[in-house]
């Protein structure tokens, strides 16, 4: 299948569920959690940011109210306004699969009042070239928070293993559902172009997934773990693996990509939330925001908040970011056209 007709078929909509296994540890580049008080904040905006905002921050979500990356983000919210100068103030502006609220950020006044949170998924879209702007149109700031991605099956299927699985994907072509256009469904045919076989794909409705595979109309699918965990931990559904190498407190005994005999970096299938600010946004209130971020990452509060959602929180320095950006583009862009082309 080759990419154009790939992009024909599946839909333009990038609607990511952002999730992970519950516990799952912090992501920032510290290694330890300080004690933060009052001073020692003050202290550290100062000197890694001179520059004090003077009216709200809003921070665009271009995703309905009331979903995974919305309530996850209100969550960070109330821990950026406890060490913030000001408020963070969250918007949904929803439309077109994401592009309305990405675009209003892009048209906004680069002067650090307005900034987007965005899923690693808009890599794969602009791979993809459902949208026509990634990173580069933009001014990265960092990441915020990190989850997983979960194969799942019905646990009457009868497959116990991913070995179980990949040998019945082989002897029959299973039906595997997914969102068409998303990151989980990149993740199917990774899947299925590593152990060689081939399937049929079904586009399903994102609240529809997990009404098919309760039913035993399709075989599998590929979703994030917090959407997915209370069919699992019910024993509904049975997870075989989680698309990531990292070590995930209390998910000890689901298989990662790394111990299936995946050699890869798996970066680009990270369910990863950040914030993008417009393109030439102003460097000391890039600066500022990220070291908010920062702040509310190592907090042991906003630490264990998110991971009662199953998220686990996350961040990057400015200029690691913007190489990670890097990295992950060219990633999605080289796996993409080695799939669909």
């Amino acid at each position: 299948m080759n990419k154009k007709t790939l992009s024909v078929i599946v839909c333009a909509a990038i609607s990511m569920t952002l999730s992970g296994c519950g516990g799952l540890s912090s992501s920032t580049e510290s290694t330890a959690v300080p004690v933060t008080t009052a001073a020692t904040t003050a202290a550290a905006i100062t000197e890694v940011a001179p520059w004090k905002p003077e009216k709200n921050i809003r921070i665009i979500i271009p995703f309905n109210a009331g979903g995974s990356s919305d309530v996850a983000c209100r969550v960070l919210t109330e821990y950026l306004n406890k060490y913030s100068d000001t408020e963070f103030v969250v918007e949904n502006l929803p439309g077109s699969g994401g592009q309305v609220g990405m675009e209003e950020c892009s048209q906004a006044n680069p002067d650090g009042y307005t900034i987007v949170s965005i899923p690693t998924g808009w890599f794969m879209s602009y791979a993809m070239g459902n949208v026509d702007k990634t990173y580069s149109d933009y001014t990265p700031i960092t990441t915020w928070a990190d989850s997983y991605m979960a194969l799942v099956v019905n646990s009457n299927s009868g497959y116990e293993t991913y070995g179980d699985f990949v040998k019945a994907a082989g002897e029959k072509k299973l039906l595997i559902g997914g969102v068409a256009g998303t990151l989980p469904t990149l993740a199917e045919y990774v899947m299925a172009d590593k152990e060689g076989f081939s399937f049929q794909f079904t586009d399903v409705e994102e609240k529809a997934k997990q009404t098919e595979l309760l039913s035993n109309r399709v075989d599998a699918y590929v979703d994030a773990y917090a959407s997915v965990v209370n069919y699992v931990k019910g024993g509904d559904f049975k997870c075989l693996v989680l698309f990531t190498d990292a070590d995930v407190k209390n998910c000890e005994d689901i298989p990662k990509l790394n111990d299936l005999g995946y050699d890869m970096d798996p970066d680009f299938l990270a369910q990863r939330y950040s914030f993008w600010g417009p393109k030439d946004m102003d460097p000391a209130a890039v600066e500022y925001i990220n070291s908010i971020v920062k702040l509310a990452s190592e907090d042991p509060e906003c630490q264990t908040a998110l991971q009662e959602l199953y998220y686990g929180t996350s961040w990057m320095g400015v200029s690691d970011y913007n190489k990670y950006c890097e990295k992950v583009q060219t990633d999605t862009v080289d796996k993409v056209n080695a799939l669909f082309q």
